[in-house]
């Protein structure tokens, strides 16, 4: 009976579930009175149920106490319930539950059992013993009230129906029992002891449970009153989770009642909405002395209105300012800006036209043809030569070394390499040498190590056949530093190249642009009507998007020179070029003037569609002597025939001597 009560009571659980998404919000109510919506803060109060009381007992007799029953039956008892009640809304669909109270376990354990041959005496003034089957009923009454304290949660399924679940603790007051064993059958006949009871008891019940324990399930249908009443006729099952004493004997009940509630409900805060109007009015006035703009707030007016409607309030504010605006003065020194350059005559004038003239420049450097390592050492590695791998080597350019003595000897190697892949029929012959000094003392494989060491380079990175390349081991060079230096014996520890082919050692040429500008002096000059209050001043010079000078002081505006040949930025093109000066008062407020003068920029293109010859401009960095010599080797006399070569009767030449840079 019991698992199919469960079974049944689960079935009515989910179905209730199934339904939660009908509940609708009961946390709230609307006052009619005032209109506004209200929250369920707790509901307090008591409540009254009759109990049905279901015994479930599987013995027959309490320990210490005879008794010939086999089993007592289930039965079934009424007791009533009573108690007060709180309830705490948890959220939309939730209450914590709470209830103390009494409540009766109590009962009557009947079982009638049939004895046969019984020894058993007539009624009447001469009993006379008899053996017949008799008809007994075993009762055992038991008193079980308690004290409960039953905590529950609630959860809506419907807009006012509910369900609970939970706990109840019990506290036994009492546990008493009256026992005993009646003849009913056959009518007339005592037991031998002349009475129709025996096995009679009465005592408190051994071994018992002052804790009862049982699970709740509860349902109830909730009625709101105006006056916040609530009353809900429940139905509530108690399943038992401990039993009555050390026998096989549990209690469940079912409750029928009524849980009258008083709710206590607050005022929810109304919604505000609220709306912020400004009225501005700004008079606008100059002021001396002010660094910036200034607004002033001179006078502010509020009003505010509210309305309400439910529990929505309505708020308006309006916000009247009156403000004053405050601009400084505008700063008016009377500036002018002009650029002016030095006439021919000497005097100096305003300039219109800059006349920007391109010069082919031809620049050469020679080839050093030799290849010095640290002491000891034959690797090529080690030397300051630059080394590329075979890929490198095919985009390699004379043309794309940077203009710089030291870097084109670093590409020495690559230089030769490249131009030998050209002339296929050149050779080179490359003699290593010692300084003869310490651990190169005498070491002929050192210095034809040095040789094959180069040799291998052009090889394996310029694909240079290894037959076009000879090499041979000496001492010290044909012309030796002096090796009791340092540098001297540094000098020495080279390997040398020479080649049939002169145009595989010639020098690097390289062609560029240079400009011939005029007027070469300009002068940009400032003139101010009022340089009171000046505080510092600026002139900055743009071509286009570029600034090609800038300069600044303190006070008023000063002339500033401006020499366009040596300045790091250069005219291009016929954009035209202006000059921008700029002061600044105490206040940072700044005034600006500009001059412009147009550039006449004649290109080579240019000079050759109008048939007219430019000027070239062509330099020689020369590697003119050996170490400690003063005769110009062979190398270098080629250098010099083509330098007498290109010199024209309206040519100038300008030599700028220099000393040896070690370049190892």
């Amino acid at each position: 009976m019991q698992t199919m009560t469960l079974r049944r009571l689960t079935s009515i659980i989910v179905a209730l579930f199934c339904l939660t998404s009908l509940a609708s919000s009961q946390m709230r109510r609307l006052n009619l009175e005032t209109g506004q919506s209200e929250t369920l803060q707790y509901l307090i109060g008591g409540y009254v149920a009759l109990g049905l009381n279901f015994q479930e007992t599987n013995f027959g007799a309490l320990p210490g106490f005879p008794s010939c029953c086999a089993s007592y039956g289930n039965t079934t008892s009424l007791g009533p319930a009573f108690g007060a009640s709180f309830e705490l809304p948890l959220t939309e669909v939730f209450r914590l539950q709470g209830r103390l109270g009494y409540s009766s376990l109590s009962g009557l354990l009947r079982s009638i059992e049939q004895i046969g041959n019984e020894p058993i005496l007539t009624d009447g003034p001469a009993p006379v013993e008899e053996r017949q089957p008799v008809n007994v009923e075993h009762t055992l009454d038991a008193s079980l009230p308690m004290i409960i304290l039953e905590p529950t949660i609630g959860f809506r399924v419907l807009d006012l129906l509910w369900i609970s679940g939970g706990v109840r603790a019990g506290y036994l007051l009492a546990s008493s029992f009256d026992q005993k064993e009646t003849l009913i059958e056959p009518a007339g006949y005592t037991f031998l002891d002349g009475s129709t009871i025996r096995n009679a008891a009465q005592d408190d019940i051994p071994n018992v449970n002052a804790i009862q324990l049982h699970g709740v399930v509860g349902l109830g249908y909730e009625l709101m009153t105006r006056s916040g009443i609530s009353i809900m006729p429940e139905v509530r099952y108690y399943l038992p989770l401990t039993k009555v004493s050390d026998v096989d004997w549990q209690v469940q009940t079912f409750t029928l009642g009524v849980n009258v509630r008083f709710g206590k409900y607050t005022p929810v805060d109304a919604t505000i909405i609220g709306d912020t109007i400004f009225v501005r009015d700004t008079v606008i006035a100059e002021k001396t002395g002010l660094l910036e703009p200034r607004i002033t707030l001179k006078d502010t007016k509020e009003d505010s209105e509210s309305r309400r409607e439910g529990d929505i309030e309505y708020q308006t504010t309006t916000i009247r300012e009156s403000y004053l605006k405050e601009v400084p003065r505008p700063f008016n020194p009377g500036l002018r800006s002009s650029i002016i350059a030095r006439r021919a005559d000497g005097t100096m004038g305003p300039l219109n036209v800059l006349r920007v003239e391109e010069l082919d420049v031809i620049e050469s450097y020679p080839l050093l043809p030799q290849i010095f390592f640290p002491e000891s050492s034959s690797d090529f590695a080690s030397t300051q030569q630059i080394r590329m791998d075979p890929n490198e080597t095919r985009d390699f350019r004379p043309s794309d070394l940077s203009r710089d003595q030291i870097d084109v000897y670093r590409n020495l190697a690559n230089v030769i390499g490249y131009r030998m892949r050209l002339a296929a029929k050149s050779t080179l012959a490359v003699s290593g040498h010692v300084s003869n000094v310490g651990p190169e003392q005498n070491n002929r494989e050192l210095s034809r190590a040095r040789a094959e060491s180069v040799k291998s380079y052009l090889v394996s990175a310029w694909g240079i056949e290894p037959e076009r390349i000879s090499i041979k081991g000496q001492l010290l060079p044909s012309e030796p530093a002096n090796p009791t230096t340092p540098d001297g014996r540094g000098e020495n520890q080279r390997a040398e190249i020479s080649t049939n082919d002169p145009t595989i050692l010639e020098p690097v040429e390289f062609r560029d642009k240079d400009l011939v500008i005029a007027p070469s002096e300009l002068i940009l000059r400032p003139e101010v009507t009022d340089a009171e209050g000046v505080r510092d001043w600026s002139v900055r010079m743009t071509q286009g998007d570029r600034e090609m000078y800038r300069s600044q002081g303190e006070g008023a505006p000063k002339e500033v020179p401006y020499d366009p040949v040596n300045a790091e930025v250069k005219p291009k093109k016929d954009q035209p070029i202006i000059s921008t000066y700029t002061v600044r008062d105490a206040n940072g407020l700044s005034a600006s003037a500009s001059d412009t003068m147009s550039v006449d920029y004649i290109t080579l293109q240019t000079m050759k569609a109008r048939q007219e010859e430019g000027k070239m401009v062509e330099r020689y960095s020369l590697i003119v002597f050996d170490f400690n010599s003063a005769q110009l080797n062979a190398s270098n006399q080629r250098i010099m025939e083509r330098v007498k070569q290109r010199i024209q009767p309206d040519s100038k030449v300008r030599q700028s001597p220099a000393f040896t840079n070690l370049v190892r």
